[in-house]
């Protein structure tokens, strides 16, 4: 009888280990022991929430003294007519979707992955305000704080209402003068276009859904011209790097998905006020 009820302890562990095992978020699976994947991704966003601060600090900060200062904005229509806070807004979005699956590669589970991913894109961006805040030349912008947020809570969003991952926010930048390393982002705001893009296959009628491909979507953009002053909107089509290259391997998917968050150049059309509408065939910034 012991022996029995040991047989059935030791299969039941087993089952309930295969069953975690099993257990898949986004192509990531659960990994219930502490496993050196775990360490490797816990130091991974350490180490990227550490070299964000110091790229801050050697880009804004190290002027930074005296007290804490407050500055407003006027939301979308102050500095650099609003692709700003527009990028802030992103910056944030990206961190939360990183961070998240970096956890999930790790083989954590999505709740936890989930928490610290809001806790993490959550208090880089109260450091970036705050080192604002103490630099003369910058201070701490509630809205800038409120776009930060947003992008937090719309990633956030997006892991608990699965019908939201239909609608995607990516970045392209492609400096006019090249890159040049210590990048200086703020200094090109001409060179980013923002986008917004829909998985329209994911929305299509199962009679039309077989004909639109399940890798393209379309995209709205928003950019600046003209050293700030002028706006600029893209329509276009985006790629689904997920649905065109399907993969089991847990390495490449993370670098995929990481990718996919960028836009890669596709036909497009641009409106910018004051000036003719442009044709690209592969539309890079």
């Amino acid at each position: 009888m012991k022996k029995t009820l040991v047989i059935l302890l030791i299969m039941s562990a087993s089952l309930s280990h295969a069953q975690d095992s099993l257990r898949v978020t986004d192509g990531f699976s659960v990994k219930p022991e502490f496993t050196g994947r775990k360490i490797v991704a816990t130091s991974a966003i350490g180490g990227l929430f550490a070299l964000s601060a110091y790229w801050c600090y050697d880009s804004w900060w190290r002027n930074a003294g005296g007290g804490l200062h407050f500055k407003t904005d006027n939301w979308l229509n102050g500095y650099a007519s609003g692709i700003d806070k527009v990028g802030h807004f992103y910056t944030s979005y990206f961190y939360y979707h990183l961070f998240r699956n970096i956890m999930l590669w790790g083989g954590y589970e999505q709740s936890t992955a989930e928490w610290w991913a809001l806790g993490g894109a959550t208090g880089f961006a109260v450091i970036v305000e705050m080192g604002d805040g103490l630099t003369p030349s910058y201070g701490f912008d509630y809205q800038d704080l409120i776009f930060n947020l947003g992008g937090v809570g719309y990633g956030f969003l997006q892991s608990r209402v699965p019908f939201l991952k239909n609608f995607n926010f990516k970045w392209s930048y492609v400096p006019s003068d090249g890159y040049r390393f210590p990048i200086r982002l703020v200094e090109h705001y001409d060179d980013h276009t923002y986008w917004l893009t829909c998985n329209v296959n994911n929305l299509l009628p199962d009679a039309i859904e077989p004909y639109w491909p399940d890798w393209l979507q379309l995209a709205v953009g928003m950019g600046v011209d003209d050293h700030w002053t002028k706006r600029e909107f893209v329509f276009g089509f985006d790629l689904n790097l997920e649905s065109l290259f399907h993969t089991e391997n847990e390495d490449v998917l993370l670098f995929e998905k990481t990718v996919n968050m960028f836009h890669i150049p596709a036909p497009a059309i641009k409106f910018t006020e004051g000036k003719r509408t442009q044709y690209y065939l592969f539309h890079r910034n």
